[in-house]
């Protein structure tokens, strides 16, 4: 009787090891651009504190990588089917 379950249910149990795997491939994803961005934003503070870019190149490039880090935050919300944080205020 496992034998004849387990025949029915290895496909279930593919899907599932493929969709889990898809899965965890994002979240990498998530977390590895999340960690640029932030280094992104750690290189500006330095290249401000040193006179290498203007109080507005900083600003716009900020916001820049700002938008980005909020959409990865969507992102990751979705991926986990959760609500958006805007969406419950």
């Amino acid at each position: 009787m496992f034998l004849l379950d387990d025949l029915l249910l290895a496909p279930f149990k593919g899907f599932r090891f493929i969709a889990e795997s898809v899965y965890d491939a994002a979240e990498d994803e998530i977390a590895n651009r999340r960690t640029a961005l932030r280094d992104e934003l750690n290189q500006l503070y330095i290249q401000l504190d040193v006179g290498e870019i203007t109080e507005e190149e900083f600003d716009r490039r900020e916001e820049e990588v700002l938008d980005a880090l909020d959409a990865l935050e969507e992102a990751r919300s979705t991926l986990d089917g959760e609500d958006s944080p805007t969406a419950s205020s």
